[in-house]
């Protein structure tokens, strides 16, 4: 058997070798049809499925997004399991041989026994014997020349499968063709296949208003008004409709109102729900019948806002003030009438519109750079009142709190007139002239001032006069915000007659020419116009009363001085003052304080009659009344300002060297010496108090007997002229009673 070599013995089973090769494709084959047909129609079940599940809870898109992602993981498995790993599957010739000898007995193992003694080499090495095994391989190919290798393939199996395949493939293309033409199925391809947002046909249709690519924008931290409408389209208007959240803090569900003045007749039915203080993002949806729409996600953003706000105010032309700018947050302002406000400031985010409002007024202000805002609001729009920043971003959300600010009219006030008259008390006489001092303010400028004055007389037959006063010495000042000057009123040109009450007012105008001119007044002055011997009596009687008031100050005088030598007394041989003893200083210092001040009181009382004297034109100037009162105000002014201030000096010396007896002693002599100096004084002053007023005295007696003649001479003419036109009438003559 030498001449038998392992080639000739593979060329034996050559044949065999192939047959199983041609198997093993029709295994493939059978594989792949078997495969595909589970693959089709497992993914008609599961689109079917789907169909079904979506029509019935109608998938939000990221459920439906989790449903198409099982499917394909689900029919990729399947794929898997169903031809890629069979397909993979390495099936060597020996297993087919062995498959092939199970189902047909007869080759009692022949044939796998001829291959694999085929494949051998070094038979002799081995302890084979070359005959036998070529025989034996010989055999075994000669067993499987008759037999059908196709036979071990479930042929009705593969048919079936082969009609599954293609009817499901048939189903397919069915069902791809329904997805362009059946709206259903069109439906259901955009939204499980594309993902899209096409809906089910149902009665009824929400829509989220504001809504766009899935989102919707929510003010931060503040209250949200969400609308959801019923379209038009819809056939059946629900009784509710509810809202549905998801990643939110309390309730899942939340019913919606209908809308104020949505009926269930509108053609647009909405709902409104108020999400409050929204401060972190969440998703919802709304549903109500058979609708449902998509999740929405809440995007939070900030309210337009304004957090650089200047404002600066022009005032009136009549002013000449320059712009003033408002201090922020320092409201309410208060502008002038008249005034212009300029504004301007920087948005936090993008606008589309700016208007300022105030009493359903509204301004629109420029943008520019889509965050910066400015505007004039003129004299006619600034009024007393709230204005508000309205504000629109371009997601066109609002301000909800919108920055404001208040304006007042600040009032351009009056002049402010303050006068002091010099010199003139309740009376005086028609030729008087009444001395002033002036003084008036304005918050810009006096453009005039004049006296307005008018009088009324005792005859109810005399009609009142009135009259005004100028001065031309003022003109210089006018247009200033002050003016001070110091004149007088000359009452004689104006005919005043004796008896009459004359009141009179300073009155100024400032140069306000938007409300104004606005007119200052003083406060008012009435003055009675007697005659001179009135006026001389008047003067008299307030002598008198000085020098009653004097009389009084020259007595406590004397009961001081009665103090101070009984202190003297006590004290001489004293070492040091008690603590009663200095009291009693003190309070005879103090009363000599106030003998002071009320001398120094009757010194000025005197110097007004003096002056009221002269005002009045009682006499010539430097006549013997104004002589003697001088006389007495002289006087008067240093027994005030020196002697009695001495005295109190002394008195202090005296309390303050209270421990040393021979100072004291020698202070309290002084404090006498000057005592009996000013008593002496004082009482000289009060003679000539005395010798003026009987000199006045007989000064007004002497006018009231001439004024008594003057009353006899007029009566006696009046008589007379009455007596002739009787006679010269012809008329009686009427006797006396």
């Amino acid at each position: 058997m030498s001449d038998i070599s392992l080639p000739q013995l593979s060329q034996l089973t050559g044949d065999v070798v192939q047959r199983l090769a041609q198997l093993r494709r029709q295994l493939a084959v059978w594989f792949w049809i078997d495969g595909l047909s589970r693959l089709l129609w497992a993914a008609i079940g599961l689109l079917v499925l789907d169909l079904g599940i979506d029509w019935l809870f109608r998938m939000d898109k990221p459920q439906r997004a989790v449903m198409l992602a099982l499917i394909v993981g689900l029919l990729g498995w399947i794929a898997y399991r169903r031809l890629v790993k069979p397909l993979n599957a390495t099936i060597s010739d020996d297993a087919l041989a062995l498959e092939v000898e199970r189902h047909n007995p007869a080759l009692n193992q022949s044939m796998i026994s001829a291959l694999q003694f085929a494949r051998m080499d070094d038979l002799d090495r081995r302890g084979y014997s070359t005959a036998m095994v070529r025989q034996t391989v010989q055999r075994g190919a000669t067993a499987s020349a008759d037999v059908n290798f196709s036979a071990v393939l479930d042929d009705r199996e593969f048919r079936q499968n082969a009609f599954l395949l293609v009817f499901a493939a048939g189903v397919l293309i069915a069902l791809a063709i329904g997805t362009v033409m059946n709206p259903l199925l069109h439906i259901w391809a955009n939204r499980n296949l594309l993902l899209g947002d096409m809906v089910w046909p149902q009665k009824t249709y929400l829509q989220i208003e504001r809504a766009e690519n899935g989102k919707v924008v929510f003010p931060r931290g503040e209250d949200w008004t969400q609308i959801v409408s019923v379209t038009k389209d819809s056939e059946v208007i629900p009784e509710n409709v509810y809202i549905d959240f998801r990643r939110a803090r309390g309730r899942a569900t939340q019913t919606m109102k209908r809308k104020e003045g949505s009926s269930k007749l509108d053609a647009k039915a909405e709902f409104e729900a108020i999400f409050a203080s929204v401060i972190e993002p969440f998703e919802f949806r709304a549903r109500g019948g058979d609708a449902y729409t998509p999740w929405v996600t809440v995007e939070l953003v900030e309210q337009p806002a304004i957090h650089d706000l200047q404002l600066d105010v022009d005032p009136p032309k009549y002013t000449k003030l320059p712009r003033q700018p408002l201090p922020a947050g320092r409201g309410p302002y208060f502008v002038l009438k008249g005034s212009t406000l300029h504004l301007k400031g920087t948005a936090n985010k993008e606008l589309v519109r700016a208007e300022i409002r105030h009493d359903g007024k509204s301004h629109k202000l420029k943008v520019a750079d889509g965050k910066s805002i400015s505007g004039t609001l003129p004299p006619n729009e600034i009024a007393a009142a709230q204005y508000v920043l309205d504000l629109e971003d371009t997601l066109q959300l609002t301000s909800r709190r919108p920055t404001s600010f208040g304006l007042r009219i600040r009032a351009d006030r009056e002049p402010r007139v303050r006068v002091r008259l010099i010199g003139v008390s309740g009376m005086v006489v028609p030729k008087a002239r009444i001395p002033f001092k002036c003084t008036v303010t304005d918050d810009f400028g006096v453009t005039d001032l004049n006296v307005q004055f008018q009088w009324r007389g005792d005859d109810p037959m005399r009609p009142e006069g009135k009259g005004e006063f100028k001065f031309d010495a003022i003109k210089p000042q006018l247009g200033k915000a002050e003016l001070s000057f110091d004149d007088v009123l000359e009452l004689e040109p104006h005919n005043i007659p004796t008896g009459s009450g004359l009141t009179f007012h300073f009155a100024s105008l400032d140069n306000d020419d938007i409300s104004g001119p606005n007119l200052g007044r003083s406060s008012d002055f009435l003055l009675r116009v007697v005659t001179e011997e009135e006026l001389r009596t008047d003067l008299l009687r307030r002598e008198k009363e000085q020098r009653q008031e004097f009389e009084r100050l020259v007595k406590g005088e004397e009961d001081l001085q009665t103090d101070s030598k009984a202190l003297e007394a006590a004290t001489r041989d004293a070492a040091e003052l008690t603590a009663e003893q200095k009291d009693l200083l003190m309070q005879m210092q103090k009363k000599q304080k106030v003998y002071a001040t009320n001398t120094a009181a009757i010194s000025e009382r005197m110097a007004n009659i003096l002056i009221e004297v002269e005002n009045n034109k009682l006499e010539e100037p430097n006549g013997k009344l104004q002589g003697r009162l001088n006389e007495i105000i002289k006087p008067l002014r240093e027994l005030a300002d020196v002697d009695m201030p001495a005295i109190v000096q002394s008195l202090d010396q005296v309390r303050r060297q209270g421990n040393m007896q021979t100072e004291r002693n020698a202070a309290i002599a002084a404090s006498l010496a000057r005592q009996e100096k000013t008593i002496e004084k004082m009482k000289q002053v009060l003679a000539l108090m005395v010798k003026s007023e009987g000199y006045q005295e007989a000064v007004n007696l002497l006018y009231e007997i001439q004024k008594s003649q003057q009353d006899v001479l007029e009566r006696t003419i009046k008589e007379q002229q009455e007596r002739i036109k009787r006679i010269l009438e012809g008329e009686k003559a009427t006797p006396e009673p």
